[in-house]
């Protein structure tokens, strides 16, 4: 391996073109300048420059040792500052998951914006999955942060930051009868009336919420059919195939053939984002994000 204090005198001579130049360049006398050169050389075993009459010039060999070097150099120099600025959360990457209901709110695009205007060399990367796989994916530290329906369970050395609650809407097809009454339908108005639901497999955390608010009210919804995502279900409405309950935020979203409506309940029903993460974490990064979200 050669020696990066070898490289760095051998390019203050190859761009002085002298020597003597180069060594005061280094703030170093001529003959130990000229004693690296040789050893370079020697380690080499390749001639780097030509002795000229004024001056020295590099060879073909040099040239391309010359390239490589300030390559070298040039990365050395920036390694000092890049580790500084990784351990101030400057660089790097932050690893966020979130369930494909919580992807479709707002506050998300929202807040990576937010972060990428304040850290803009930090790359983010981006997963949704299951609630159960995010919460397995902070346990084995593969994501920083995950956002979910539900706290944590607990137990497990993850804590649970309540970022806000998103009030639950009843989405009918265009055509359904309770598209006549007012603009607010009572929860109990529903059980007459087949549901289309997110998958609980995918959306666990939505999908026992919704089935929650419905057994307070006093009635077991009559599900014909399930969807793989949440956008998956708005198609099923919009075909006429059930009505269903869904988070507030879609109704930005998807409004074609569907017609959304406030729900009433003795109640409150509603579908909550929470921010899990490590207790323990000391990633600068998760912390930045954490600040964004108080």
């Amino acid at each position: 391996m050669i020696d990066i204090h070898k490289l760095n005198a051998f390019v203050a001579v190859v761009e002085e073109s002298n020597i003597s130049r180069a060594a005061v360049r280094l703030n170093m006398q001529q003959p130990p300048l000229t004693r690296i050169i040789k050893s370079l050389e020697d380690e080499l075993d390749t001639q780097l420059l030509k002795r000229l009459p004024r001056g020295v010039e590099a060879t073909e060999a040099g040239k391309a040792l010359y390239q490589e070097a300030v390559t070298i150099l040039a990365h050395a120099q920036a390694i000092p500052k890049r580790v500084q600025n990784i351990s101030k959360g400057l660089e790097g990457q932050i690893n966020i998951g979130f369930t494909n209901s919580v992807g479709l709110h707002s506050f998300l695009p929202a807040l990576l914006r937010n972060f990428r205007e304040n850290f803009p060399a930090v790359s983010i990367h981006l997963e949704e999955d299951a609630s159960s796989s995010l919460i397995d994916s902070i346990i084995n530290e593969k994501n920083d942060i995950v956002f979910l329906r539900k706290p944590a369970p607990i137990n497990l050395g993850l804590k649970s930051l309540h970022v806000l609650d998103e009030p639950l809407i009843v989405a009918l097809p265009s055509n359904h009868p309770l598209t006549l009454q007012g603009d607010v339908i009572h929860l109990l108005d529903l059980e007459p009336y087949d549901f289309v639901l997110y998958r609980r497999l995918a959306g666990q955390d939505l999908f026992d919420n919704i089935l929650a608010c419905c057994y307070q009210a006093g009635f077991s919804p009559r599900i014909v059919q399930e969807a793989p995502r949440l956008t998956s279900s708005l198609n099923l409405i919009a075909a006429g195939i059930g009505l269903s309950i869904v988070p507030e935020a879609i109704r930005n979203f998807w409004n074609k053939q569907i017609v959304y409506k406030a729900l009433q309940a003795d109640t409150t029903c509603i579908a909550p984002i929470y921010a899990v993460y490590q207790q323990d974490a000391e990633n600068v990064r998760l912390k930045h994000i954490l600040n964004l979200l108080d």
